[in-house]
């Protein structure tokens, strides 16, 4: 599920762009790592945690039903979910978005990229679109670590059963 929830946000998100300008000056360009924002902020420690309530809640219905209606019920479950992450992933991006969109203001910035297209250069504002975001506490930021931890370690076992 992190992993899911992961690829969703990274895929979903960011690459936000606003028009360079013209002219004969350099362009200011700032990236971020978005994992680490949506791991270390208020909002996306938030929605991780809908989501993986929502994966429990959809697991249990799956294994409260019978044989006779279990794969419609798997069906189902995954519908569910697949819109419901969706939803979530919306959400969030939307909300990130505005908040880069304020940061590319206060910063002066012509451009927010990825971290992961910047090869040299550019000026990192993880840490600022963190703080605009809402940082969590560290408390809830360990919780989240040491769940995600649990979780590939529950994957790992069934995984090597």
């Amino acid at each position: 599920m992190t992993k899911r929830m992961k690829s969703l946000m990274l895929g979903a998100t960011l690459i936000v762009a606003l028009p360079i300008l013209g002219g004969c000056g350099s362009n200011n360009i700032g990236y971020v790592d978005s994992i680490k924002v949506a791991n270390n902020t208020e909002k996306g420690i938030a929605i991780t945690k809908e989501i993986n309530a929502k994966d429990k809640e959809l697991q249990a219905k799956v294994a409260a039903a019978d044989e006779a209606t279990r794969p419609q019920v798997i069906q189902e479950a995954r519908q569910e979910f697949a819109a419901f992450s969706n939803a979530k992933a919306s959400e969030y991006r939307q909300y990130q978005e505005q908040q880069i969109n304020e940061l590319v203001k206060d910063k002066k910035l012509d451009v927010v990229i990825e971290k992961g297209a910047v090869i040299g250069g550019g000026t990192d504002v993880t840490e600022d679109l963190i703080n605009k975001m809402g940082k969590a506490s560290e408390a809830d930021i360990k919780a989240m670590e040491q769940e995600a931890q649990a979780e590939a370690s529950q994957e790992a076992q069934a995984g090597a059963q």
